[in-house]
């Protein structure tokens, strides 16, 4: 089977609703500025300000994914995920995207496990590739349910 080639894209979800990201950011600023007003020191307002982007900083900041023959990867502002091919056993995809999980079948820990690929005009692509390389690995005896 020829190797499949190394397939990379970015994506900028708050470009995709821009009002609702600046909400997010007007929030993130009010509540670090009342955080500190309330506590009566300015560190509980950077304190605020640094915990509120993380928790939603995958969609403030731009995400780089990237599929290649070991496996995938997601990188965000603060984080980055790997996940090899070996370790899919559950493909599932919807409109937005799709995720790879280490679960053989659904559980309340799928939003816990494996990554989630938001696609960005290249679905046909990325599942093209996911298809190569859990059909790859499905050949070796791995027990996959694509979804």
């Amino acid at each position: 089977m020829n190797p499949a080639p190394r397939l990379t894209w970015r994506v900028h979800l708050a470009r995709r609703r821009p009002r609702q990201a600046v909400a997010a950011v007007v929030f993130i600023i009010g509540t670090s500025v009342l955080a500190a007003y309330a506590f009566g020191s300015p560190f509980y307002g950077v304190l605020a300000a640094i915990l509120l982007t993380a928790s939603v900083g995958d969609y403030l900041f731009p995400l780089t994914f990237a599929l290649s023959e070991s496996g995938v990867e997601a990188r965000g502002l603060i984080h980055r995920r790997r996940m090899s091919w070996n370790q899919v056993r559950r493909v599932v995809r919807d409109d937005l995207g799709v995720k790879l999980s280490p679960l053989p079948r659904p559980s309340r820990l799928d939003a816990f496990r494996g990554i989630y690929l938001w696609f960005d005009g290249n679905a046909d692509d990325v599942m093209a590739a996911i298809d190569h390389h859990v059909g790859r690995e499905a050949a070796g005896g791995d027990d996959l349910t694509p979804g």
